[in-house]
């Protein structure tokens, strides 16, 4: 993945004009924690070509990051060393001009999880004695570094001049002087919050923040099993993504707002507390509470990632308390609660903690809710959700067809 072996790649494919060949499907490329999207999407739009460069971005193998910045750089721009400098091991083209300019016509580098993503701002920190750091003191003496603007600020980062002389040539037909650099996107999936990451990128560079939930929506709604949207609940386990996906819930699944559900929760540095009560908003403003579930329905939990699943089992743990018998009555058997009341829980991202051991701990959790308790994720994290392909309760979807939808 080093830059010399891209050189090789764009080489060859000059033809015998010297131009660059720039047609054909776009050019994916991917590091290895990535090569199983990279390959699905290839077969879905072709790698034929060199026009156009999608970058698959891993964020989660913080071994290959400099790598990676260093390849994001050399697309945009990298020297060809005329071959008659073999024999001074590359030392003098620069210096005398001897090489040709060759670049990528445009470059997209997505995504798929953004590590850095909660470190977006900075927030005040206070040691507590014989307890742990806390974020809640007004005037807190620590702060945090803010990686992900960081982070963000790289990425966008534009590539170096060329080195020496400058080259003699261009390897297409775009100018050296003044030097043409290619149009550089950033495709963000599923960000935490996304206006602080956005705010870090210069305004040359394209950056897009997408959103996977309305895509699962729709791809949960034409399931067979689907219960309809009078059954239907969906819940969020924090009021944050109440306000980011509830215009999506109404959009795509058309339920009313007392079907649109969320839970207070507080968070005191990694203490994270939840509200054991279900609310909703009334169309004449102010919240109502849904204080009982009839068997029939089905309750949908959405969020955005999970380090441990204990938010969303809670809230699967929470729904079903409230389920009443045919009669009226509250307090069903434990039994009763799983057969009578299908929950289904879906996170962009599963994080846990990026280990086996978590993952593995998901799995009991999950499997202790019973069969009617099913978990949707995506492949944005190869290395936990790989561990799921044989688990009956989950089903990771692939980002390559979403990638799809919005690539073209």
């Amino acid at each position: 993945m080093g830059q010399t072996g891209l050189c090789r790649t764009e080489a060859s494919q000059v033809d015998a004009g010297g131009e660059l060949l720039l047609t054909g499907p776009p050019c994916i490329i991917a590091g290895p924690g990535l090569e199983d999207t990279a390959e699905a999407l290839r077969k879905k739009m072709g790698c034929a070509g060199r026009q156009h460069v999608i970058f698959l971005f891993d964020t989660v193998d913080r071994e290959r990051l400099f790598d990676q910045l260093s390849l994001l750089q050399q697309l945009q721009g990298f020297a060809l060393p005329d071959s008659d400098d073999a024999p001074n091991k590359w030392k003098t083209y620069a210096q005398e001009g001897r090489y040709a300019w060759g670049r990528a016509h445009r470059v997209t580098v997505v995504i798929p999880w953004y590590r850095p993503c909660q470190m977006e701002r900075t927030s005040r920190w206070e040691p507590q004695s014989g307890a742990p750091w806390t974020n809640s003191v007004p005037e807190g003496r620590w702060l945090d570094v803010p990686t992900a603007r960081t982070l963000a600020t790289l990425m966008a980062a534009e590539a170096p001049a060329p080195p020496g002389a400058g080259p003699a040539i261009a390897l297409d037909s775009r100018p050296i002087v003044p030097l043409w650099r290619p149009p550089l996107s950033l495709f963000f999936v599923e960000l935490h919050e996304e206006e602080p990451v956005r705010s870090a990128v210069p305004s040359k560079v394209n950056i897009r923040t997408e959103r996977f939930v309305p895509f699962f929506l729709d791809v949960f709604k034409e399931r067979k099993n689907f219960p309809g949207i009078d059954q239907l609940f969906v819940l969020f386990p924090d009021h944050g993504a109440f306000s980011r996906y509830k215009g999506s819930v109404e959009d795509r699944l058309g339920l009313a707002a007392d079907h649109i559900l969320y839970i207070n929760k507080t968070r005191v540095g990694d203490q994270i507390k939840q509200e054991q009560k279900l609310n909703y908003e009334l169309s004449e403003g102010g919240t109502g509470e849904k204080t009982f579930f009839d068997k029939g329905s089905h309750v949908l939990v959405i969020d955005d990632f999970t380090n441990s699943g204990s938010t969303l089992f809670g809230a699967v743990t929470l729904v079903r308390s409230l389920l009443r018998s045919s009669g009226g009555l509250m307090g069903l058997s434990e039994k009763e609660q799983i057969e009578g009341l299908p929950v289904s829980i879906f996170v962009s991202h599963l994080v846990a903690a990026y280990t086996p051991e978590t993952v593995t701990k998901i799995r009991k959790k999950l499997a202790a809710l019973g069969p009617t308790c099913k978990l949707y994720t995506t492949d944005s994290i190869p290395l936990t959700t790989k561990i799921l392909e044989d688990d009956r309760q989950a089903e990771v979807l692939p980002l390559a067809d979403f990638f799809l939808e919005y690539l073209r």
